[in-house]
């Protein structure tokens, strides 16, 4: 399991812990969809590739890629492996790892203290790929959020 837990409301920085201890300090930059960080020293850049793709990179090299899919959904590609990223319905924000065997995770907000996500997926991803699902999956909750909030003032309007 891994945790991801916003440090402060006014700086978007993030404490990412696992269950083994591994762990370190990710940031967003303001207004942006980068986030740069690390995981035991090794440093780490989520890089936004368009609209609808992100990438993993670790010292010049792509890690692990999110790219959306028609339905909505995220495919996740890593090293030889791919998995789909699904919401789990339309009513709740948590998202399911999935792959052609099945659901393999969840990524979902912690109930309290607020702020936290809880990514329960394989061991057998590394924590910065665990790190870079949780991210893309809260970069979506923030565009939802942010074309959410527009609609609400374009109809009000």
């Amino acid at each position: 399991m891994l945790e991801v837990e916003r440090v402060s409301w006014r700086t978007p920085r993030y404490a990412v812990r696992g269950d083994d201890g591994r762990g370190g300090v990710w940031t967003r930059r303001r207004f942006g969809e980068t986030v740069t960080g690390e995981i035991d020293g090794e440093p780490y850049e989520l890089r936004r590739d368009g609209r609808r793709r992100f990438a993993l990179m670790s010292h010049g090299s792509e890690l692990a890629r999110a790219e959306a899919t028609q339905r909505g959904g995220w495919t996740i590609l890593v090293q030889d492996a791919t998995y789909e990223l699904r919401r789990r319905s339309m009513w709740h924000s948590a998202m399911d790892l999935r792959s052609d065997a099945g659901s393999l995770g969840s990524i979902h907000k912690a109930r309290a203290p607020r702020r936290r996500i809880v990514c329960e997926l394989p061991a057998e991803l590394s924590p910065a790929v665990q790190a870079f699902i949780a991210f893309v999956v809260l970069l979506l909750w923030n565009r939802a959020a942010s074309s959410s909030g527009a609609a609400a003032v374009a109809a009000s309007g």
